[in-house]
């Protein structure tokens, strides 16, 4: 009888082994380190089109060039989020009437295949004009908390959102019969409500960088500041909506809040401010 006894127990361990070996979890990869430096790619997110398309190259001709002659090394990417648009880096075919939710989705999963999936494991900064800056919040909020058809997890080190309506617009409240964008971007709507005041995280954690200003006819200069970022950023008169976005030469009035606000003083332009705010990666 003792062999079939050893037998059975070289059997019985051969298959605990086995089953150990398959319940063996793999760790997870470590998230990217934060550094300063131009070696991150850089994904520049457009604002609402009011024709249902833009032009990707256009649009950010301005902030990639000044990017680029500043000497970055990284791609300098764009997303966009209409089926009218055109040369895109790359392109979620929606409408007008798509909700923020469901493009913040689209963004969330094209950052997440690309970048921030473990074969990859790669940073990105992001740039964000207008209502693109919402986008971006709602794709880094819902991400976090695990919302259905999000990914389990981005690597984004800095956001910078140029003019965006974070505590909504009245200029929502004039198309918003017609596109649910437009809905989305009023002043208390239920998606606005969804997120956080507090700007939130990736897993390697967000630097944010908000930046207004008080000659902007379309987001006020409290609204591109709503909600609790690192960085705040406003300009007094001559840097209008689409400014902001394209101004990257020369000093303007303007101040800084990191945790309390600085004198007005002339200081740089609004691009170069988003070129410097994801360039440094500290918080502090």
């Amino acid at each position: 009888m003792q062999k079939p006894n050893r037998r059975l127990r070289l059997l019985l361990s051969a298959a605990l082994a086995v089953v150990l070996t398959m319940l063996t979890v793999t760790p997870a990869s470590a998230a990217p380190g934060r550094a300063n430096g131009k070696n991150n790619r850089v994904i520049f997110v457009h604002g609402f089109a009011p024709t249902g398309k833009h032009d990707c190259t256009d649009y950010f001709s301005a902030a990639r060039t000044h990017f680029a002659k500043k000497g970055w090394k990284g791609n300098l990417l764009t997303f966009g989020y209409y089926s009218g648009n055109k040369k895109c880096s790359y392109n979620y075919k929606g409408s007008r009437d798509t909700s923020l939710k469901t493009v913040a989705k689209a963004f969330a999963n094209y950052v997440y295949k690309n970048y921030s999936n473990p074969q990859k494991n790669v940073k990105v900064d992001v740039v964000a004009h207008s209502m693109g800056g919402l986008v971006v919040r709602a794709a880094l909020y819902h991400t976090a908390k695990g919302t259905a058809g999000f990914p389990p997890r981005l690597y984004i080190e800095d956001v910078v959102t140029l003019g965006t309506p974070h505590g909504g617009t009245n200029w929502g409240k004039v198309c918003s019969v017609g596109w649910q964008q437009c809905a989305d971007m009023k002043p208390n709507s239920a998606f606005l409500k969804s997120l956080k005041s507090t700007m939130p995280n990736s897993r390697m954690g967000t630097d944010w960088t908000t930046i207004s200003s008080f000659d902007d006819a379309i987001v006020s200069e409290a609204s591109g500041i709503a909600g609790i970022a690192e960085h705040e950023v406003q300009y007094d008169a001559g840097i209008g909506h689409n400014e902001l976005h394209t101004v990257r030469s020369g000093t303007h009035k303007s101040r800084i809040k990191h945790s309390t606000w600085s004198k007005w003083f002339k200081r740089m332009a609004p691009v170069e401010q988003a070129r410097l705010a994801v360039y440094f990666s500290s918080a502090t």
